[in-house]
């Protein structure tokens, strides 16, 4: 039997989009040059429940970025596209310069020791999450297939750290059947600062026709600097120098079975912080590097039964992130060293239906060994802070999805068992005292989430769901000086995530009118959160499991095509999630019944319109986009007082001119953050701390395909 979803999937074998054919789900999309009738526009497929589907037929809240809009971006990587997904917040680190997610304002507690990420993030099949910390790198932006968000837990097939949702970052695959070769370069200047420069190229070649394929994509961008150090006489102090290489092998040894080789290395090097004053200075005296580093190596491979398609994914990431804090504040010349290493071990079994009955499922394991290495050293220290974080996980898992009446009604159901083993493990003594016991705890984890989705698919271009889901974080235990402070002060524990929520995505008027909607109820238990104790009279930092926090929410966006070439849209977001009691710290109120949680925006939203247009032999683009976000806050107990800190709300706007030749060039005049916006975009945690985004930068950006 030929079912509705089997012939869908025949016109989704494009998964290269532009922006445009993203549908409403996307943050932002581009218009179709000749918009076509809904039912011969090439379908997107996506494979966000680890099997090829029509994104139209997902019953999960999604946005997609498709490769070809990633390519044309003129600044930044990964971060800056996905500052324009509706639900979803970033932060940045003032120590470290890495990042921080937010979906649906679900938040971790801070970027380092204060529990992993409640947002999975994955660089194709390697999963990119430490043992207990939330900070991630910024990645280059080139080449890449599409980048998939999905918003909401994802426990049950994604498992730890899909608290909120995951983002998957989608390379190409090397193609077996023809040569291929692009490149873009671009440079651009910056209001105050300095000039910057980029470059990337990609290169695809075939070895064997038809069987094996060797894809090379290499880039390097100067980020010039635009924060004043005027106690060091510096000026653009801020400068970054980012360098990247990806290599994809991928062989179709026989009809059945494929190998997919890759490694993706990556070197990130930042002169200083990107936080200063309204008068763009940053006060510090001493220099403040910052590097961040890693390397991902995967091997997939895959072999077709009849009826079955069996998958195994094995990964290995390296992580190093390396920065310094001023604290001459206490001492000339005094700064806190940060050293964090991570060494990231997976392995995960995946067997998927392939018929075409009425009938599917999806079975897996995995496995994943974790190390993370931190060392501290700051001259009020009586020795260097220098610990493991060790964490040996395994889980099994598995999806069914029935449907009825002649495939117009799917009912899903699916299940995670996890169970993780963490350590911790002083490695020197943190007291100064060679005599001194080393500090070492070992906890173990558990956790079961389930899925259960109800879909109504009437017609290829509407389907509504109902669904109910978890999501989970692993807990850790407390750090050494609290063990040895307090030895009965327990592990933090798993923190879960109910997410109960009705959906609906689809097209009218023949694919002019785009939309995708969600109603959502979160409710989030035994919250991972950092706090000042009190034991046996005396104050202590340490990490506890808060009270619960919940509210409800809603994604919206709507995508029209009201003549061809134009297209008009935008995203919405909001999320009520706020706390259902007080928390307390040191007997003084943290927080409020009520309050939100810190990093936990309640709005973003995003706009867009673009206009393509035949201009002397060319293309002619007009594009513009404007994205907003309101207000972040942060509480911390200062002198035993609680203070509350909150961001700016920035709302930036972008616009971009582009030539495009049948002769495969294409280039694009830009201005970014055309209002010069100097907001800041998170909870300064001190008054030097004030986190800005670049001015406005003016450039220009040349691409060329073969």
């Amino acid at each position: 039997m030929v079912t509705k979803r089997a012939m869908g999937l025949k016109y989704g074998a494009a998964l290269v989009l532009p922006w445009a054919l993203i549908s409403a789900a996307s943050a932002q999309t581009a218009p179709v040059p000749e918009p076509a009738a809904a039912d011969e526009q090439p379908d997107i497929v996506v494979t966000a429940q680890k099997r090829s589907e029509r994104l139209q037929d997902v019953p999960i809240s999604i946005s997609v970025l498709g490769g070809d809009r990633l390519d044309s971006q003129s600044t930044g990587g990964v971060t800056d596209a996905l500052r324009n997904v509706a639900g979803l917040s970033i932060t940045s680190t003032a120590q470290g310069g890495a990042t921080q997610l937010t979906i649906r304002g679900v938040a971790a507690a801070g970027a380092t020791l204060s529990g992993s990420s409640t947002a999975a993030y994955y660089i194709d099949s390697v999963p990119f999450g430490l043992v207990k910390s939330a900070i991630l790198p910024d990645t280059n932006a080139y080449d890449m297939a599409r980048v998939e968000v999905l918003r909401g837990p994802q426990g049950t097939l994604y498992g730890a750290n899909s608290l909120a949702g995951v983002v998957r970052l989608i390379t190409n695959d090397a193609n077996p059947d023809k040569f291929e070769l692009k490149t873009r370069a671009g440079l651009s200047t910056t209001d105050g600062g300095e000039m910057s420069y980029r470059g990337d190229l990609a290169v695809n070649i075939p070895l064997v026709p038809g069987k094996l394929a060797l894809r090379v994509v290499a880039g390097a961008e100067e980020a010039g600097g635009w924060i004043d150090q005027p106690a060091q006489n510096k000026r653009n102090a801020n400068d970054q120098q980012s360098r990247y290489f990806r290599a994809k092998l991928n062989a179709q040894l026989t009809d059945e079975f494929s190998v997919g080789l890759s490694a993706w290395i990556s070197r990130i090097d930042q002169d200083a912080p990107n936080y200063a004053d309204g008068n763009g200075n940053q006060s510090s005296p001493v220099p403040l590097p910052q590097t961040l580093n890693f390397d991902a190596y995967s091997a997939k491979l895959g072999y077709e039964l009849p009826g079955v398609s069996i998958s195994s994914a094995t990964s290995y990431l390296e992580f190093t992130n390396l920065s310094q804090r001023d604290y001459t504040s206490l001492g000339a010349g005094q700064r806190l060293f940060t050293e964090i290493r991570s060494k990231v071990f997976t392995e995960e079994l995946l067997l998927n239906s392939t018929g075409t009955g009425s009938l599917k499922w999806s079975v897996g394991g995995f496995y994943r060994d974790a190390t993370d290495l931190l060392y501290q050293t700051l001259f009020v220290l009586p020795a260097p802070i220098n610990t493991n974080d060790k964490s040996k996980s395994f889980a099994v898992f598995g999806q069914l999805t029935q449907s009825f009446m002649d495939d117009t009604i799917e009912l899903t159901g699916g299940l995670r068992y996890f169970n993780d083993r963490v350590s911790q493990i002083e490695l020197t003594p943190t007291t100064g005292n060679p005599a001194q016991v080393l500090a070492h705890k070992t906890e173990t984890f558990e956790a079961i989430t389930p899925r259960a989705v109800l879909t109504w698919l009437p017609s290829k271009t509407f389907t509504a769901y109902a669904s109910y889901s978890q999501g989970f974080r692993s807990g850790f235990n407390q750090s050494p000086s609290v063990i040895r402070t307090a030895p009965d002060l327990p592990s933090v524990k798993a923190d879960k995530l109910h997410n109960y929520e009705v959906g609906t995505k689809g097209s009218i008027l023949d694919g002019r009118l785009s939309f995708d909607a969600a109603l959502f109820y979160i409710k989030w238990n035994d919250i991972q959160q950092n706090l000042t104790l009190r034991y046996l009279g005396a104050p202590i930092a340490a990490s506890v499991n808060g009270p619960s926090a919940s509210g409800f929410g809603i994604d919206l966006s709507l995508t029209a095509r009201p003549a061809p070439g134009f297209a008009i849209g935008g995203t919405y977001s909001w999320s009520g999630l706020k706390l259902d009691e007080q928390v307390v710290s040191n007997l003084v109120v943290l927080f409020n019944k009520g309050e939100r949680l810190s990093f936990s925006p309640e709005h973003t939203a995003s706009g867009f319109a673009d206009y393509s247009f035949p201009l002397g032999g060319l293309e002619g683009r007009l594009e513009g986009s404007i994205n907003y976000r309101s207000a972040i806050p942060a509480r911390a107990l200062v002198s035993g007082v609680s203070r509350l800190y909150v961001s700016d709300a920035p709302l930036t706007a972008r616009a971009a001119f582009s030539l495009k030749s049948p002769a495969n060039w294409t280039t694009t005049f830009f201005i970014d953050n055309i209002t010069n916006d100097h907001s800041v975009l998170q909870p300064p945690s001190d008054i030097s701390l004030f986190m800005r985004q670049r001015p406005r930068t003016v450039g220009l950006q040349f691409e060329f395909h073969l």
